[in-house]
């Protein structure tokens, strides 16, 4: 039997009826994307527990998710049978002292949020510790991209052999997968917009200064995407965050025909979009992921769903260079020393860390909570354990990537499929001036009083620092610095000096106008008369 004629096996295949004997345990779903886990978990496992009269908690790691799980378990009728949650709620329950009702299932999708959210996200710890206790519960621990995890769970005992069902996500519709330096992405884009006119490009950012870079480039030919709470102002105001209603603009849509899509040919995005929202669009052809994490960069890869058998795409993967690696090596490890030093030994740990500036330092430390006592009896200092494994196992792979290469890696944990695909891309690689490009955005564009503070911070990204953000001096920077390579200029009146007022009611989407009856400046080329 051919690959593709290979008929696609599900969840609810491999399980079959073991369901019905689970009782009180552990159960791991190591399934990639696509293979059916949600139906398994809402319509196989929701029915029965209606039928059993027992109750189901689904806990999810992100808000998209949770709304899809919401709307299905609604549509399946079975919002009397599942609570449909987020772990971030659970916590914040269990720490305002709030009891947890009982349910006889629950379903941790997407888990590997207890290590890939583990550095950002203070309490993960306080969902793991109640679910690992969890005695009178099935307990289904849910992810395509949790490998590491999952085997932890079967070395400590805390899983039978039996309980674990695997499924290898299916990467078929894969053409090939590139790798790339860092400085080559734009060339690669701009290549595929030039002679691919229809097809769309995914790139997943591993920064804001990232998205930022790309907004500079790109501008409004490009869709922008993050996390409502990114704590970039800069970046929410790009993704055209809302400070009323607190959110991003929704830049993905459901579509008539099906299709789950963006407007425009680019999506830059940050890792928000890793899951619980996928795209399904035949003309999403080029998927880029510059994220390090592998969990998290798995997960980026699979956001597209194919529509049928000749919706295929390529995948771009950056590959990052020793010095990165060891950069990243260096972080890891001054969070990692004083948290084993302290396991180790509080009486050397508190000599190192007792006084002075270490102490301050360790207060900073992302994997301690807060601050601790000379004497260990009154010391409030607790470890985050789902963070220090987290750190723990980032520095095993950074070791093993430092010794055998970024690359290698990667394919290791890409697996056989994606590995056989792979190549290095040769670019002919542009070099691009980013501040001549962010000037080209904005001309022609009306000017207003709050973007002269954003304009001297774009100068002082070619290293001139402004005093003022008068309009005489960044005309005199531009003359200083371009002379005759950039010929516009910023005015604030028009060719009859006559000063620049927006006196537009509405803007072209129809929109009341926020910035009426506002002076502005103007960005433009003018051939003055002799």
């Amino acid at each position: 039997m051919t690959k593709s004629n290979k008929r696609k096996i599900w969840v609810s295949d491999i399980i079959g009826n073991d369901y019905k004997r689970w009782k009180n345990e552990f159960v791991v779903l190591d399934c990639g994307t696509g293979c059916g886990k949600t139906h398994f978990c809402l319509y196989v496992l929701g029915n029965f527990a209606k039928n059993q009269k027992k109750k189901i908690l689904y806990l999810c790691n992100r808000k998209a998710l949770r709304k899809q799980v919401y709307d299905d378990a609604k549509r399946l009728k079975l919002l009397n049978i599942i609570c449909v949650t987020s772990y971030q709620a659970l916590q914040r329950d269990i720490q305002d002292g709030k009891e947890v009702p009982h349910f006889d299932y629950i379903v941790a999708d997407e888990c590997h949020y207890f290590t890939t959210d583990a550095k950002f996200n203070e309490y993960t710890d306080v969902s793991y510790d109640f679910l690992i206790k969890q005695k009178n519960s099935v307990i289904l621990w849910v992810s395509a991209t949790a490998k590491i995890f999952f085997r932890w769970l079967a070395d400590k005992g805390k899983v039978k052999k039996k309980n674990i069902y695997r499924i290898d996500k299916d990467y078929s519709y894969v053409k090939q997968v590139y790798f790339y330096q860092k400085d080559e992405l734009t060339t690669i884009i701009d290549d595929i917009l030039e002679n691919d006119s229809e097809s769309k490009i995914v790139v997943f950012c591993n920064s804001a200064s990232r998205m930022e870079e790309m907004n500079k480039r790109y501008a409004d030919k490009a869709d922008y995407f993050c996390s409502s709470t990114s704590s970039s102002t800069k970046l929410k105001k790009m993704c055209g965050y809302d400070s009323k209603t607190k959110k991003v603009a929704e830049c993905i849509k459901q579509m008539p025909d099906g299709r789950i899509t963006f407007e425009k040919r680019i999506l830059f995005t940050t890792t928000v979009l890793d899951n619980g929202v996928n795209l399904k669009d035949k003309n999403i052809k080029h998927i880029f992921s510059e994220i390090f994490d592998v969990d998290s960069l798995i997960q980026s890869l699979g956001r597209k769903r194919t529509m049928d058998k000749e919706d295929i795409c390529t995948f771009y993967i950056r590959e990052f260079q020793p010095k990165a690696i060891q950069g990243l090596m260096n972080i890891n490890e001054a969070q990692l020393q004083p948290v084993q030093l302290y396991k180790h030994s509080y009486d050397e740990f508190f000599q190192e860390y007792g006084n002075g500036k270490k102490r301050k330092q360790v207060s900073k430390n992302k994997i301690f909570y807060s601050f601790f006592a000379e004497d260990r009896r009154f010391s409030k200092i607790k470890v985050n354990e789902c963070r220090y494994r987290k750190y723990e196992q980032d520095n095993n792979i950074l070791i093993q990537m430092k010794e055998l290469g970024h690359i290698p890696i990667l394919n290791y944990f890409l697996g056989e499929e994606l590995s056989s695909k792979s190549e290095y891309i040769v670019v002919d690689v542009k070099q691009i001036d980013m501040f001549m490009e962010y000037l080209k955005s904005i001309e022609g564009k009306p000017l207003y009083r709050e973007d002269r503070e954003h304009i001297k911070e774009e100068f002082e990204s070619i290293g001139v620092k402004l005093r003022y953000t008068g309009i005489n001096t960044f005309n005199g920077a531009l003359e200083d610095n371009y002379k005759e390579l950039y010929l516009c200029r910023f005015y604030s009146t028009d060719e009859n000096k006559k000063m620049l007022v927006d006196k537009r009611r509405k803007l072209d989407n129809g929109q009341d106008n926020p910035n009426r009856d506002k002076t502005y400046w103007i960005l433009e080329h003018r051939v003055e008369d002799c």
